[in-house]
């Protein structure tokens, strides 16, 4: 059987995706913190991230993200599975860059995204899903838009799932080497099956949620007992990172 490095590669990416996208339940201090008020300590984190281009700035923000994951109590197994390629998967989209501007550059913006998407890979394992919809909806974030995300995660989630399987299910039935020519024949027919089977999923998926009462209204979830302490606790790190980031 012949090496196929395309293949491999969508296979490895559909398989980590996929578990990229999986709500995972952890029991962490964090919880503590309302997700109204860690949604935004989140997104300042997010913003200090990818608001310089300065190596001490930087390495400021990953000494408090790691910092952050130790006192959250998240496993380091968990969140390096999560994190995964993905700073090899943005340096390969910036190597153009290396060319046009320099490998500094390139470094330091996959630097700055992967600081970026970390904290909001913490902020996803610490809160539930539905109660980071519920905290847009409290912001009066427009409805359509919160609906867009919570179908976007769910169908996300589906469309690596049915792209595994379907590579997984193609390599258990080639059994005798066979010409580039023909393996690339047959990848146009597998992207066409996996579209259609992508869509036939995504369709009775929705008809089972119709089927089970939902009629696109928002639904409520009540947050947890407001804890002053934490919060506040939150709010003062949140604080001493942004005045530290700005002193630097």
């Amino acid at each position: 059987m012949k090496y196929e490095p395309i293949e491999a590669l969508l296979k490895s990416a559909s398989q980590y995706f996929e578990v990229f996208f999986i709500q995972e339940n952890i029991k962490s201090p964090i919880r503590l913190v309302d997700t109204r008020i860690g949604l935004i300590g989140f997104l300042i984190l997010v913003i200090l991230s990818i608001s310089t281009f300065s190596p001490n700035k930087l390495f400021f923000i990953l000494f408090n993200l790691f910092l952050l994951i130790i006192l959250s109590k998240i496993p380091v197994y968990l969140y390096i599975k999560r994190v995964g390629l993905m700073p090899l998967f943005i340096f390969t989209i910036m190597l153009p860059q290396v060319f046009l501007s320099s490998l500094e550059y390139a470094l330091l913006f996959t630097f700055r995204v992967f600081l970026a998407v970390s904290f909001l890979i913490v902020f996803t394992l610490t809160n539930p899903f539905k109660e980071i919809l519920n905290t847009l909806r409290f912001y009066k974030i427009p409805e359509i838009l919160v609906l867009t995300l919570s179908f976007t995660y769910s169908y996300t989630y589906l469309v690596f799932n049915e792209l595994y399987r379907i590579l997984v299910a193609r390599e258990s039935r080639r059994f005798n080497n066979k010409s580039y020519r023909k393996i690339w024949n047959e990848g146009g027919e597998l992207l066409g099956m996996f579209f259609i089977k992508v869509y036939e999923r995504g369709e009775d998926i929705h008809l089972a949620r119709i089927s089970r009462g939902y009629n696109h209204m928002a639904y409520q979830v009540k947050f947890e007992k407001f804890n002053l302490v934490p919060n506040l606790i939150f709010i003062f790190y949140i604080a001493l990172i942004t005045v530290g980031w700005m002193i630097i």
